[in-house]
């Protein structure tokens, strides 16, 4: 969903934008602000492409405001005494030398007279934003070398104007709205402050935009007076904001994607009609549709025009993606070797939105063919109940399996960031792990929930991920075997200064059973080592050993890592690791595997590449390995 993407870039430049302004010029805000009122807001709703467009416009038409050349910054020096911080820097934005000065290589003497006369005006002007609406402003000029000129702004800002009174009121239908009256009672201007214009102006914004937020979406300030005694150095502040109706949603109309039952469509709807109106749910239904993967673009846009009775239809206009789709990969990693893959969807089953999966996956150490069959709920599309058969042969240093299972389940979206789900799962497995050999049939219940949060897939740099499950079986459901599990994995993305990131990363598994644990099957049994685990070391090579010495797996696991990342550029990436963990039976036997190097990362559209180099640590004969994986690592 490459236009969705663009839409959040857009959005955040915009508001980089207005905080530099913010920051730096808060005199240029006015100016700024009505850019923004006049050709930003009208586009809310529209195409991204378009909002991206317009980003880009105003972005360039910003950056192609006139600089001083450097030839004008070599002969016109300002200097400003007497002012610090954020005032300082204002005044000297607003004195930024205008390149007219310089005609024909020498400064223009006519030119360089009215930049004097107006500094003044300049000056109060950039500090009034502040509060300061006396100054004293005194300005001389020097030569201080041929050809060069300095001019010395002495500004003494003398006493600020305080509000005497600040009156924020809320009327009409929303004036007992909690939200609206807590706005208002939190104005952050109050009696006794300094009269500050960028704070005023940016709390009226905040203000009327949390109104619109609350379905008031004819919220204007009937009232909006500051009223300045210059001489007494005092002011006040009288607000009027008033609501109108309240808007709600109205009703929905789909365009683009004629196959697919509008049934199944409402399910990405984040809001009913009838729910108050509110852009951030409206954003969310987008969003919904953006990570559905069924769709390559989609715009949600309301018809305020259109509204009767205060209530607001929604325009969803669709492209799908291909309904049928085979891929054909060609790959490699170190846990599996060289692979081939064949995949085939198709996204919509009969136009009935129902979803079919099928892939082939041939590798050096693992081959399967899995079908997956998804039937989609029918009020939320986080919603499904899955089917999934399958079939599977791995060989690694440790064992080799061959396995048939079915599952079924049943997953239900929490939030938009967690999801549960519960499972019964049929497996028929022979296995092999040194002298010792299984085959074993179960029937195996369990639940899985699971939270992802990261503010990027492609290249995350904040964010967290757990996953928890808890499974188990025995005799009475005529399994061979009786044992039950619970197994977690997480991990944690912080952001550091100089682009910097740490990845913290954890997984642990137990199992509780009272008989022989050799006769529980391979697949439930831990291992470790290899790309994602313990590296240094090769995939599943690391838990107990028999009395010959060969790994045959372990009841519990324990692993942790830590890795600290430089971003490079836009794509680029080197880091630092250091794994540590291991299977085993019991407490008194866990023996702690060491790994620990450095890696480069590529960031591509379809995920991160990763290579690594790691040296294993503590034991007498240390190796070096190389991993190499694809993907996001969850």
């Amino acid at each position: 969903m490459n236009i969705q993407l663009y839409f959040v870039k857009a959005a955040n430049s915009l508001c980089a934008t207005v905080a530099a302004f913010e920051e730096a010029a808060p005199v240029s805000m006015s100016f700024l602000t009505l850019l923004i009122a006049k050709y930003y807001f009208p586009f809310q709703g529209r195409r991204p492409e378009i909002l991206s467009g317009f980003v880009c416009v105003l972005m360039s038409c910003l950056l192609a405001l006139p600089a001083p050349s450097l030839a004008v910054s070599e002969s016109v020096q300002v200097v400003v005494e007497g002012l610090s911080g954020k005032e300082l820097a204002n005044v000297k934005a607003a004195l930024t030398v205008p390149s007219a000065l310089i005609r024909d290589g020498k400064v223009d003497r006519s030119w360089m007279e009215r930049f004097e006369q107006q500094a003044p005006g300049k000056v109060k002007e950039a500090l009034e934003a502040f509060g300061y609406y006396r100054p004293a402003v005194t300005i001389h000029t020097d030569t201080p070398g041929e050809g060069v000129y300095r001019l010395v702004v002495q500004v003494n800002a003398g006493e600020p104007v305080r509000l005497t009174k600040v009156q924020v009121r809320i009327r009409g239908p929303g004036a007992s709205d909690r939200v609206l009256t807590k706005g208002a009672s939190d104005f952050p201007l109050r009696t006794g402050d300094v009269l500050r214009q960028d704070i005023y102006e940016k709390s009226k914004g905040e203000l009327q935009a949390k109104a619109m937020e609350q379905g008031y979406l004819d919220a204007r300030f009937s009232v909006h007076v500051i009223r300045l005694t210059v001489a007494e150095s005092a002011a006040e502040i009288d607000l009027v904001l008033e609501t109108g109706g309240l808007y709600r949603f109205g009703e929905v109309r789909f365009s683009g994607a004629p196959r697919y039952p509008e049934q199944f469509l409402r399910t990405f709807l984040d809001f009913r009609p009838g729910d108050v109106y509110s852009s951030e749910k409206m954003l969310q239904t987008q969003l919904n549709f953006a990570t559905a993967q069924r769709f390559k673009s989609v715009t949600v846009q309301p018809d305020k025009t259109g509204a009767k009775d205060h209530r607001v239809p929604l325009d969803v206009d669709l492209v799908p993606s291909p309904q049928k789709v085979m891929r054909v990969g060609v790959g490699y990693t170190t846990d599996y070797g060289p692979g081939f893959s064949v995949r085939y969807e198709d996204l919509n089953v009969a136009d009935s939105a129902q979803k079919l999966d099928t892939e082939l996956n041939l590798s050096q150490r693992l081959q399967g063919l899995a079908l997956r069959y998804v039937f989609p709920g029918s009020t939320d599309f986080r919603n499904n109940t899955n089917t999934r058969v399958s079939a599977q042969r791995e060989d690694t240093a440790s064992y080799t399996t061959r396995s048939i299972s079915a599952e079924i389940e049943r997953t239900k979206g929490f939030s938009r960031d967690q999801l549960g789900s519960i499972y019964l799962q049929l497996q028929k497995e022979d296995s092999t792990a040194g002298d010792d050999s299984t085959n074993t049939f179960l029937l195996m219940p369990g639940m899985r929930f699971t939270e992802r949060h990261y503010d990027s897939l492609i290249r995350p740099t904040r964010g967290f991920h757990y996953k928890l499950e808890a499974r188990g079986t025995t005799e009475t459901l005529n399994s061979d075997v009786t044992f039950g599990q619970l197994l977690g994995n997480a991990d944690v993305l912080l952001p550091l200064p100089g682009r910097f990131s740490l990845m913290v990363r954890g997984q642990a598994g137990v199992t509780a059973m009272n008989g022989n644990f050799l006769d529980v099957p391979i697949t439930y049994r831990f291992f470790t080592g290899g790309d994602n685990s313990v590296r240094g070391y090769a995939y599943q090579s690391l838990g107990p050993v028999n009395d010959q010495g060969e790994v045959v797996g372990g009841k519990h696991l324990l692993v942790g890592s830590v890795e600290l990342e430089r971003a490079i550029g836009a794509n680029w990436g080197v880091a630092a690791f250091y794994d540590a963990g291991n299977a085993f039976d019991s407490l008194d036997s866990l023996d702690f595997a060491e790994g620990a190097g450095l890696g480069i990362r590529y960031y591509t559209p379809v995920g991160p590449i990763r290579l690594d180099i790691a040296r294993q640590l503590g034991v007498s004969d240390p190796k070096y390995r190389f991993h190499f994986t694809v993907g996001m690592q969850f």
